[in-house]
C-alpha cells in the first residue's frame, strides 16, 4: 500500500512555496524508497497562517512552514523519524485532528500532482 503525502495548495500555501515543495518532494522521492509514495496536492487544510502545509496521513504528522530545503526531513518522517519541532510548532492539536479527520474520511479528493 502506498505512503502518502499531501502538500497545501491554496493560494496562501502558494505565495509561500508549496509549488515547489510539491516539486522537491517529487525530487526527494524519485530516489528508491522501500514503499511506494504518491505526493498529492491539497486543495487547503485551514491552516493559511501555517503553511505551506504538508501531512503525512500514515504517520499521523502535520508539517507546517514546511520548505523546498526541507525535502529530506519530510522524507526523514514518512520513515519514522520525530519531525522536528521547528515544523510543528505553528500546529494546534484541535487543526491537526480536524485535518487528518478529513482526509480519513476522504471527504476531499487530492489532486495528483
Amino acid at each position: 500500500m502506498p505512503m502518502e503525502i499531501y502538500v497545501c495548495n491554496n493560494i496562501d500555501c502558494k505565495n509561500r512555496g508549496s509549488e515547489r515543495v510539491v516539486q522537491a518532494l517529487k525530487t526527494e522521492f524519485s530516489q528508491p524508497t522501500d514503499v511506494a509514495v504518491h505526493i498529492h496536492k491539497y486543495l487547503c487544510f485551514s491552516a493559511c497562517n501555517s503553511g505551506p502545509n504538508v501531512i503525512i496521513p500514515d504517520r499521523r504528522c502535520w508539517l507546517s512552514a514546511v520548505s523546498e530545503d526541507d525535502a529530506g526531513i519530510v522524507r526523514a518522517v514518512l520513515e519514522g523519524a520525530a519531525p522536528p519541532a521547528r515544523l510543528q510548532e505553528k500546529n494546534t492539536p484541535e487543526l491537526e485532528a480536524m485535518i487528518l479527520g478529513i482526509i480519513d474520511a476522504g471527504l476531499l479528493e487530492p489532486e495528483d500532482s
